[in-house]
């Protein structure tokens, strides 16, 4: 048995906890924004709320990061370098285009869906 798998499921499971939290807490700030700040009593809190949100959005973010960072490291076998091999250029918050790219789907997706469902019940 591998001494590594414990910790792979652990990461998965934060992996798929952190996507889902991402759309969770899009959606909860989608109702917040549509519902509560409709009172002009509540206009300052939007920045607090805005601020939150992107904070939070940062970490998790951050935090798949490391998660695909380390699953990188573990994947790959050290080898002897015969020829010297250019090291990647870094992507914008440290994520791989495809990472990224699903990120940036992952959130539209929720704020639409969200902005949609919230549409209807009005």
């Amino acid at each position: 048995m591998d001494a590594n798998q414990p910790k792979q499921k652990t990461s998965a499971a934060l992996e798929y906890f952190l996507y889902a939290a991402i759309v969770v807490e899009t959606g909860l700030a989608a109702f917040v924004y549509k519902t509560i700040f409709h009172d002009p009593d509540l206009d300052r809190l939007k920045v607090y709320f805005g601020i939150f949100y992107c904070a939070f959005l940062a970490w998790s973010i951050a935090q798949l990061n490391k998660i695909y960072r380390r699953r990188r490291l573990v994947q790959e076998e050290p080898a002897e370098i015969h020829e010297a091999v250019p090291e990647p250029t870094p992507s914008p918050l440290g994520l791989t285009t495809t990472q990224l790219t699903i990120v940036v789907v992952v959130f539209v997706t929720a704020v639409v869906t969200f902005s949609w469902a919230l549409k209807l019940l009005r």
